[in-house]
Order: C-alpha cells, then structure tokens, then sequence
C-alpha cells in the first residue's frame, strides 16, 4: 500500500492503540460501525451547535431551528425512539442555551479544522469549540452528547485533548488556560489541564502508532474482543463464539 498521503488523526491513533487489526478493518479495508441512534444524534447536536453559533444566534428559538434543520434521522430503529432522542435533544440544547447565555466568554471557533506535524507526518483534526475570556484567556471544549459522565480520572488522561493541546500551541498560538469537556446530556463540564509531559507522551503515542501503521503491522489484540464493534465480522475474533 502507498502511504505518500497518509495522514494520522486521533480517531485514526484511537483505533490502532484499541487493537491494529481494528484499524485495518476501518481504514484499509473500509468496514464501518453501522449508523445507530447514538451516532446519529451526536452528529445532529454537534451541528446544530456550530450552525447556532457560526450564524452568532441569540435566542433558543434560533437554537430549535437549528436543531431541526440538522436533524438526521438515520440509525434510530423505530419512529418513537426517534422521537425520544428528539425530545431529550430539545431538553438538552434547552440546558445549554441557559448556561451559554450566562458566560462571559466569546467563542472564537466552532468545529475547527487544524493541519499540524507530528514528526514526519501530518496530524488533521477538529475542535469543538474554542472560547476567548475578558482577560484573553482560553477555553477549549469538547462537547460529548452520551449519557454516562466520565470521572476526573478519565478526562486528565483522555488523548484526544492532549493533542487539542498541541494544535493550540502549535497552529493557533495560544497555550489554552483551560481544558473542558462538556457533557451536554447532564450540562456539565469537567476540567482538566495538559502538562509538556502528557503532550509530549501523546506525540509519542502517535509517532508510534504512525509508524506501526505505515510499517503494516496489524496484529490483532484479543484481549479486547469483547468490547470491539467488529466481534462479530472479524475472523480474529475472540468473542464470536459468544453470539
């Protein structure tokens, strides 16, 4: 395989760290996770919220076109548990309008690209949002859309935002002052920081992963059956005498 325009991302790092034979399955042989209800409305509130704020909308009537305007009934395995997720999307965008309408902050960016290096290679990604305070301070956010909150533990630890980390320092020019994830379905927000340490421990994660990657290396980790989406599709699979 050619790997001139190979690109690394942390849905791409996320896959190969779970299991290299999972990436393969995703990024080589093109075998995705069928639409459920779950992706579908994370993908509806998550544009819903960049077409709020990229129009600069002010009231939560703006906010509500906006959510039907980005509805996407894909995934949803019947009529009225469409309608559930729709209602529990209207309250959770309600809560959100709330306390958006209370913060000091001004977003800069919604759902914004980066093109960075990491090593020889080149990392894309996509940040949520990214909030300037009074004082010139920042916020950088990820909205999560499930209902389980994480524990601290989890969010200091979560990979993702240490490379949000790096794109700030790296392409916007800003070290961010503070580190969110925003779980919308309970409107909470935990916070976290990245020391050099942990960015640097995440680039590593990367390089390796890349490295690993271009170097076709997809041996297959089973101790992880159980959890993967593709059980019962991989021939590798631990699970599937399970099903």
């Amino acid at each position: 395989m050619a790997w001139g325009d190979f690109k690394i991302s942390y849905s791409r790092i996320n896959a190969y760290l779970f299991c290299p034979h999972k990436y393969k399955l995703i990024y080589i042989n093109n075998l995705y996770v069928p639409v459920n209800a779950d992706i579908s409305f994370g993908h509806t509130i998550h544009k819903t919220l960049e077409k709020y704020h990229s129009s600069e909308g002010k009231t939560l009537e703006e906010l509500f076109d906006a959510y039907d305007d980005n509805w996407q009934n894909d995934g949803f395995v019947s009529a009225q548990q469409s309608y559930e997720y729709y209602l529990r999307g209207k309250t959770m965008l309600e809560n959100y309008f709330l306390s958006f309408s209370q913060s000091p902050t001004k977003i800069l960016y919604t759902e914004k690209s980066f093109d960075a290096n990491i090593g020889k290679y080149r990392f894309i990604g996509i940040i949520d949002r990214i909030d300037e305070y009074p004082d010139g301070t920042h916020e950088v956010m990820d909205y999560k859309t499930h209902a389980k909150v994480w524990e601290q533990d989890r969010v200091d630890k979560d990979l993702q935002l240490s490379f949000y980390a790096y794109a700030c320092r790296n392409v916007f020019g800003f070290n961010p002052d503070k580190i969110s994830v925003y779980f919308l379905s309970e409107n909470i927000k935990i916070y976290t920081q990245r020391s050099q340490i942990q960015i640097e421990e995440a680039l590593n994660a990367a390089l390796s992963a890349a490295e690993n990657i271009t170097a076709e290396n997809f041996e297959p980790d089973t101790s992880k059956c159980v959890l993967c989406d593709f059980k019962f599709k991989c021939k590798y699979s631990a699970a599937a005498d399970g099903q």
